[in-house]
């Protein structure tokens, strides 16, 4: 039996970020074969497709230095061009922002009237819903900001929380001025100026791929199927067993609690509760270099499946200079907005041609998808007194959880990251080297 101090399951940004960190007797075990996570990249004849969207951006400067030291070039920066999709033509990201840019006078009068009119008070807001309606008023609200929102969450948005808005949702045009920061810990919508990185080779996986010769012990290959609490013993689908004396845990929470043989039901019910939604990422592989330097484009139309699409060869040069490109659209689904898999592609291909993004059928090499059933927690209200009583009754067991999922958070990978090098400064206080 393969004994370790600290065991780590799952090799995403957090679990390698607090290895790296802890050192010592710690061993990872993924279920992969290979690093990254949700960050992990998929190549199909030389097309580099991540599994939705990334960039690389973050207000923790040790995190930014660890990568850019880490990876063999450093990171790839460059200024973010995203487009905003609304009524027939690209404006500048974000909407409300650039409602003005929109070919339709009256709705322009629309947004222009309703922000006038907003109410104010976000903060106070009882949830999504609200808070979007008092921020920009019933105008933007309409004819973007809750189509867009109900798009991508796949669920009835008054349902949600408003906790994490302050650093997802830029203001309006008539406020004061935003900035994406560089330091100070704290997250910032993202600007029409802010500058995003991307590793210099390869896809966004090389940043995490990047953390493994430094990491104390990590094994690929290995699915956990049950976790003795009591012996502290975790066993792989394989038969083998691992001893530890403390558990960290990055997998969703709901499949943690069912990994561990002696959970009370109560808490097994209760992270039942945690909500999210998935996505079917289409994948396309054109067969020549896209003519746009766009990144990204946000769609609210519920007619165009993907609510986000990402042009990942424009995340670097290196990328860009390949004969191939690749194209990715996000589209989400859960229990309430069922995924509409045989129309999807299709759509998203016809949306493409009519913005001249590619010239027609004839450039396209492949086609394919990937899903991601935990793609982004929802923040439901009831959230954190949840995650208070699991973590609580984990932790008597020295069981703790961290990333995207095992938190509960939606955070991107910087603050995975960050989050597994406090993580690792935490178990160092508490427990010692």
């Amino acid at each position: 039996m393969r004994k370790a101090r600290t065991l780590i399951i799952g090799g995403g940004p957090s679990g390698l970020s607090l290895a790296y960190r802890l050192q010592g007797d710690t061993l990872i075990l993924e279920k992969e074969n290979r690093v990254g996570g949700l960050c992990r990249s998929i190549i199909v004849d030389g097309g580099v497709f991540d599994i939705g969207g990334h960039s690389f951006h973050t207000p923790h400067p040790e995190v930014y230095d660890v990568v850019n030291s880490l990876l063999p070039d450093g990171l790839y920066m460059q200024k973010r061009e995203a487009r905003v999709y609304s009524h027939g033509k690209m404006i500048p990201y974000p909407f409300q922002k650039y409602y003005d840019q929109i070919p339709v006078k009256k709705i322009v009068e629309e947004c222009e009237l309703g922000l006038q009119n907003a109410i104010g008070g976000a903060e106070n807001a009882e949830n999504f819903e609200d808070y979007i309606v008092r921020k920009f008023g019933h105008g933007i609200a309409k004819h973007f900001m809750l189509p867009y929102n109900q798009k991508l969450w796949a669920c009835d948005i008054s349902e949600i929380s408003t906790e994490w808005t302050s650093e997802r949702i830029a203001s309006a045009r008539t406020d004061k001025e935003d900035r994406f920061e560089t330091e100070g810990g704290k997250r910032r919508p993202l600007q029409p100026d802010t500058y995003v990185g991307y590793p210099r080779h390869g896809g966004f996986e090389q940043i995490f791929s990047a953390f493994v010769p430094h990491l104390p012990a990590i094994e690929l290959g290995v699915e956990v199927v049950n976790i003795d609490s009591n012996a502290k013993i975790v066993t792989a689908s394989d038969g083998r067993q691992f001893q530890y004396d403390l558990l960290v845990s990055t997998i969703p929470i709901p499949l943690l609690m069912k990994l561990i043989n002696n959970t009370p039901i109560e808490m097994v019910t209760e992270a039942s509760k945690l909500r999210y939604m998935s996505l079917n990422v289409i994948m396309l592989l054109v067969n020549k270099r896209v003519n746009t330097d766009i990144q990204r484009i946000y769609v609210a139309d519920p007619q165009i499946p993907p609510h986000k699409i990402a042009i990942n060869h424009n995340s670097s040069d290196f990328l860009r200079r390949q004969s191939v490109h690749a194209i990715m659209g996000e589209v989400s689904y859960s229990d309430s907005k069922p995924l509409e898999r045989e129309t999807s592609v299709s759509r998203m291909v016809d949306f493409l041609i009519d913005c001249g993004i590619i010239s027609g059928l004839e450039d396209i090499a492949w086609t394919g998808n990937h899903d991601v059933r935990f793609a982004y927690p929802v923040y439901t209200h009831d959230r954190p007194f949840i995650l208070s009583k699991l973590k609580s009754w984990l932790r008597d067991s020295d069981i703790y959880t961290l990333g995207r999922f095992g938190n509960w958070e939606y955070v991107n990978s910087d603050k995975c990251i960050k989050s597994g090098f406090d993580t690792a400064d935490m178990l160092k206080e508490i427990y010692g080297n």
